[in-house]
């Protein structure tokens, strides 16, 4: 029955006085808790109600925001000079900017390493500048990169041509397993490396324990006791060294060594981790390997995980 009808019902019965007072209050009551409740139940509704707009709010901030981020992307490293075309600003280490932000390019040769916590790390050149802006996919990790298969499977003894050859990346050390059944390491048989610096023919003994050869950056650089502050040396070259009646010597191998300012090093790499935060560790450390290989050159994995170690305690 409809409460106001009830009302009006009661009303009726007092006047033919064929209700007691204790019924009359009893049925009062009654009709006030109804009321209240229906009253309750419009709030409750309105409640419900505004609690779905509200949910509906922040899911639609919520993908807005992810669209955001899944759209915009920060700089690792350039080399040249690209500018945001809107606002002047030139890219660097940390630069957050849009996808579809048009970018200038001061010198063809210009590049950018940049990355996206969802879509990747990209290599960014003037050429490939309107395939990024229009890309809506993931995008490829570069060919340089480290598979974990690739870790799994390496070799007991590691060719030293495939090692060292090219552009090579010098953190602090690099140990490398040697086949000691062709190139023995004793008092009398070692390897060195030899280099032009400064019109003087430098000559190093390099270190080794039992099978594993050791270059170290601080001992390979330092002349007359001096540690050369920025290496600039084209080309070194590793020789083999037999010491008997005559000395005879046998060149292995020739590289060019490459010394990354270590604080720039940390604040480039620091993006990769960052940004990669929620990712395992063998994907951080492709991601990393790929980036050194696209702007230093080889880099030797053991190495490479020790310097993470140290930098920002990264570890398996």
């Amino acid at each position: 029955m409809n409460p106001d009808n009830l009302l009006l019902n009661i009303g009726v019965y007092i006047c033919m006085d064929r209700l007691s007072t204790e019924t009359i209050v009893l049925i009062l009551i009654i009709y006030c808790n109804v009321e209240i409740f229906n009253v309750t139940c419009k709030h409750l509704l309105n409640l419900h109600v505004m609690k779905k707009k509200f949910f509906f709010f922040l899911s639609m901030v919520a993908f807005v925001q992810l669209t955001l981020a899944q759209n915009n992307f920060t700089v690792i490293k350039v080399t040249g000079s690209i500018v945001i075309e809107r606002t002047g600003s030139p890219l660097g280490i940390g630069t957050s900017f849009a996808q579809n932000e048009n970018l200038l390019f001061k010198m063809p040769e210009s590049r950018a390493a940049v990355i996206n916590p969802q879509r990747g790390r990209f290599l960014l050149t003037s050429e490939n500048l309107d395939e990024f802006k229009n890309s809506k996919s993931n995008f490829l990790p570069s060919a340089g990169k480290i598979s974990t298969r690739a870790v799994l499977t390496k070799p007991k003894f590691i060719n030293l041509k495939d090692q060292l050859e090219g552009n090579c990346v010098i953190l602090n050390e690099i140990k490398i397993k040697i086949d000691t059944t062709v190139y023995p390491m004793t008092a009398k048989k070692y390897f060195y490396i030899s280099y032009d610096y400064n019109n003087r023919t430098i000559n190093k003994k390099l270190a080794y324990n039992k099978d594993t050869l050791i270059i170290k950056k601080n001992e390979l650089i330092t002349i007359d006791g001096r540690e050369i502050s920025d290496p600039q040396i084209k080309q070194m070259n590793l020789l083999y060294l037999i010491e008997a009646d005559s000395y005879i010597s046998s060149p292995v191998t020739s590289f060019t060594p490459v010394f990354p300012d270590s604080k720039i090093l940390v604040q480039e790499i620091k993006v990769i981790v960052d940004q990669m935060e929620m990712n395992t560790y063998n994907a951080k450390l492709n991601e990393i390997s790929a980036f050194f290989q696209d702007f230093y050159g080889k880099i030797d994995e053991n190495s490479l995980k020790k310097w993470l170690n140290e930098n920002f305690g990264l570890e398996k």
